[in-house]
């Protein structure tokens, strides 16, 4: 799932709620490179490049390679993540 279409499902019941966390979760973005090690590393992968921050229901995977932050899944944080889900190099 990417943020538009996390904000499009909350939008179903409230536009103001879908655009308040969209907002939320783009800071969450945004805040990463500052303190890129303050996510946990990722339960499923033991790798501690690989980190997650969870925002409210949805859990925010990254990693951090030569000092750019790349952002590799958002998904509700009730499933596991799933290396093999993810195409990145």
């Amino acid at each position: 799932m990417d943020i538009q279409e996390i904000t499009e499902y909350i939008a179903r019941d409230s536009m103001e709620n879908a655009i308040r966390f969209a907002d939320e979760l783009l800071a969450v973005c945004r805040s990463i490179p500052d303190f890129p090690d303050r996510g946990r590393i990722v339960p499923e992968v033991g790798h501690s490049q690989i980190r997650e921050i969870i925002h409210k229901n949805y859990r925010l995977v990254y990693t951090v390679r030569k000092e750019k932050v790349f952002i590799l899944q958002i998904f509700n944080a009730a499933k596991l993540f799933r290396m093999q889900d993810i195409d990145f190099e």
